[in-house]
């Protein structure tokens, strides 16, 4: 394991595509703030800094992008046999699956910071720079979703090594991200089977928000990485 987290870590840094999802990252979010960024309705909406915040955090507008990226990573091993030759080392298939997912989860973390700060910038240049609202809660709020996004990326991961090609799965993982985190939340609002699963972020820092997230993620990571591990365990890798 310790040696396959090594290679994810040399191969993050030599991952083009991050860096190109990094500047549209940056631009996207340098011109919401130059623009303003806000409707006039969405502007009566809102009150402060902390409403940018609590939209931050929530916000899955990237899904389709994240969908794109986990496909992308760990799909990229099979067009160029990183996995084959690590199984010919001697690395363990339960520890090639962990590994991708633990490299791309950073990934797709830091990417969802960028988002929050963001959000965060906007809304204070917008209504003022206040910590009004902020409170130590916010932080369990933020590793939850962290978790649910950590989920997001194992169901990814899982569809990778089900489709054996990086480029089917750019293509399915990008539809499905698309459908399930960008388009769905505009129809089952309120829904909660939706809003308790990892294509929809806890809406709030409350128990009843938190709690039941916390709960699907767990035991969506532990079911993804399982059927992951066993649908690589019967399929031939060339």
């Amino acid at each position: 394991m310790h040696n396959q987290l090594k290679v994810e870590n040399y191969k993050m840094w030599r991952f083009t595509p991050v860096y190109a999802c990094s500047l549209f990252y940056a631009f996207t979010v340098l011109y919401m703030v130059i623009k303003g960024g806000l409707s006039p309705a969405a502007a009566a909406m809102y009150h402060n800094m902390y409403d940018g915040f609590k939209e931050g955090v929530q916000d899955c507008s990237f899904a389709f992008l994240w969908g794109m990226l986990v496909a992308w990573y760990v799909g990229i091993d099979f067009a160029n046999r990183t996995v084959h030759r690590a199984i010919v080392t001697g690395a363990s298939r339960t520890a090639i699956v962990i590994s991708r997912l633990a490299a791309i989860s950073v990934l797709t973390i830091l990417f969802h910071i960028v988002t929050i700060i963001g959000e965060v910038i906007l809304y204070g240049t917008k209504f003022g720079f206040s910590l009004e609202g902020f409170n130590p809660r916010d932080i369990l709020w933020i590793l939850v979703v962290f978790l649910q996004l950590i989920a997001f990326d194992a169901f990814f991961v899982l569809v990778t090594y089900i489709c054996g090609n990086v480029y089917s799965a750019l293509v399915t993982s990008v539809l499905i991200a698309t459908i399930g985190g960008n388009i769905l939340r505009n129809f089952l609002g309120g829904n909660p089977i939706y809003e308790h699963s990892f294509f929809c972020f806890a809406k709030s820092s409350e128990n009843s928000d938190l709690i039941p997230c916390a709960i699907c993620a767990i035991i969506a990571i532990v079911v993804l990485v399982a059927g992951t591990v066993v649908i690589f365990n019967r399929k031939d890798v060339n």
